[in-house]
């Protein structure tokens, strides 16, 4: 399993079981939401209502790529849509299944690999197109999709800012602006949800250093103590590694504010257009493209 798939189904394993998450995604918080990690998961159920209060009328099938623990798609399912998945980590995707109980088809496959002849109305990226080649995705969406059918993405973006960032992950912006323009994909909705999104770096960065990292320090300091010889070689021979790991999980500074610096949160509507339709003539006087302030739960 990849680095990141791993770290996925690990954070889901751990998440679940203390905080009761049932999502993997980031908690969305509104301002009357105490920034408390017992507070996590409703910040995540808030995350997923907002995703869904932007999905246009007329939507009747979705298919949610990288569906992790399938609760978006359950949620999706109770509000009378039908639902394929794609998920290609393997833990994951059982518990998917167990959790949409036969109710959505999985394919257990990377969304540039699906072979499928099911088209839909909705194709859905929610912190999975981070994990696909921007070409790849649209070209297999355009693909997937009926006419006049949409893309949702609600996702982490890199920003020019000086300096490096503590915080990995995420397309460039300005590239993927570039990219998906070159697409029969018509924005309809672009909006920043960064500062809703930030006060979960700052309690996973409280995490790491209060918890996590104590936890690691002890145990290293166990293992020395009965092992000193095999531990003074696995430092020797891993002390890069360690040192990086260090540097970056129990630095301070993967938090809100530094996620606001070099991160862009956003969620992006588009509309496929057949290829004789002049771009941005589209309309959807549902949604307006002005920046929404984070409603109340």
């Amino acid at each position: 399993m990849p680095s990141s798939e791993f770290g996925l189904a690990l954070g889901y394993v751990i998440g679940h079981h203390f905080f009761n998450m049932q999502d993997l995604h980031y908690g969305y918080w509104p301002e009357d939401l105490a920034r408390a990690p017992q507070n996590l998961a409703r910040a995540q159920a808030h995350y997923t209502d907002f995703l869904m209060s932007r999905i246009p009328a007329g939507v009747k099938s979705v298919l949610d790529v990288g569906c992790g623990a399938g609760n978006t798609a359950r949620k999706l399912l109770e509000r009378g849509f039908t639902v394929d998945c794609v998920s290609p980590n393997g833990v994951l995707t059982d518990v998917a299944k167990h959790v949409l109980k036969g109710r959505a088809d999985i394919f257990e496959t990377r969304f540039q690999d699906l072979q499928t002849d099911r088209r839909y109305d909705l194709i859905l990226f929610s912190e999975s197109l981070l994990f696909i080649p921007l070409e790849d995705a649209f070209t297999k969406a355009l693909a997937l999709l009926n006419p006049g059918g949409y893309v949702l993405i609600t996702d982490i973006f890199r920003v020019p800012a000086e300096g490096k960032s503590p915080i990995g992950g995420g397309h460039e912006l300005p590239r993927f602006r570039e990219t998906i323009a070159r697409y029969r994909l018509d924005p309809m909705l672009d909006l920043d949800m960064t500062d809703g999104i930030a006060p979960t770096f700052d309690l996973l960065d409280a995490a790491y250093r209060e918890a996590i990292q104590p936890a690691y320090q002890l145990l290293l300091s166990r293992l020395e103590a009965k092992y000193p010889w095999v531990m003074k070689l696995v430092k020797w021979k891993f002390r890069k590694k360690m040192e990086r790991y260090e540097g970056k999980h129990f630095s301070g500074r993967r938090n809100g504010a530094n996620f606001k610096k070099y991160k862009s949160y956003r969620l992006l509507l588009y509309r496929s257009t057949s290829p004789d339709t002049e771009r941005g003539t589209v309309e959807n006087p549902r949604f307006s493209t002005t920046p929404l302030s984070t409603p109340s739960i």
